[in-house]
């Protein structure tokens, strides 16, 4: 029977940056997912280690259809590819749905880093996904934003939530918003993302899920982006000077005040 594949996740996994000069060694997984209607619907994961250390544990968890499905854990060496192949329930109903993948590893260091990735699954009978959605991620330091455009071609309106998928480290709030289209219309949705794990700067993947109804038959439409966080300027050195010439500000007015109170003595 043949494979029917949908949405190729893209490469992900974190395309580190060093200072100049600097030899930077690393894991770093190239991931794709797909969904294949074979004859039980079937979810292909695949993760290559392009870096020069190994990734540890390295395992997909994918939820669809309010399941999680796990791989075994595996070691991939530098150049090693590992493929998992995990057995879904049927799609519910009609239309084309969403399996989030997050693949975790632990890198030489001992860090749990994460690469995620988003497919659709449609069923045997859907019917195509007409929304189109663009994503677009300015460069984040400690925070940035994101603008996600949602066209809807059909002749009749469309309303549903979008969802940001993110790795770890990085993280929106609030993580999903319901958004309203118009029938041949468009709108723009505004997103802030915050790297809260400290990444190094480097290329991350996002993800950005669309999931609306339409006549009865469920859709969703995925977009791609990649997200390129930068070094903070100077906003974590700044803090602690600060806080020095605050304390030494501080330190000469009290020495200030004892002067003349010992020469008013005197």
């Amino acid at each position: 029977m043949t494979a029917r594949a949908v949405a190729l996740a893209v490469i992900a996994g974190a395309a580190l940056t060093a200072a100049p000069g600097a030899a930077l060694a690393a894991a770093r997984l190239e991931c794709t997912a797909e969904s294949r209607a074979e004859v039980a619907p079937t979810f292909a994961v695949v993760a290559l280690n392009a870096g020069d250390e190994p990734a540890r544990e390295v395992r997909p968890e994918v939820l669809y259809q309010h399941h999680t499905y796990a791989g075994e854990a595996a070691t991939l060496e530098p150049g090693a590819r590992r493929e998992w192949r995990l057995a879904l329930v049927p799609p519910p109903s009609p239309g084309t749905f969403a399996a989030t993948v997050h693949v975790r590893y632990r890198d030489a260091l001992s860090r749990w880093r994460s690469v995620p990735l988003v497919a659709q699954v449609p069923a045997p009978d859907g019917s195509p996904v007409l929304a189109r959605l663009a994503l677009e991620v300015r460069p984040v330091g400690r925070a940035g934003s994101a603008t996600l455009l949602v066209e809807n071609p059909d002749s009749r309106p469309i309303a549903g939530r979008v969802v940001l998928v993110l790795g770890d480290g990085l993280a929106t709030d609030p993580e999903s918003l319901p958004v309203e289209v118009a029938a041949h219309g468009r709108t723009t949705v505004p997103l802030v993302l915050e790297n809260r794990g400290a990444l190094t700067p480097g290329s991350y993947p996002a993800f950005a899920l669309f999931e609306y109804g339409d006549a009865g038959t469920h859709h969703a439409a995925v977009a791609h982006a990649e997200v390129s966080v930068v070094a903070q300027a100077g906003g974590a050195r700044a803090r602690p000077l600060l806080v020095g010439i605050g304390a030494l500000a501080a330190t000469i007015a009290l020495l200030a005040v004892a002067w003349r109170r010992a020469a008013a003595r005197a």
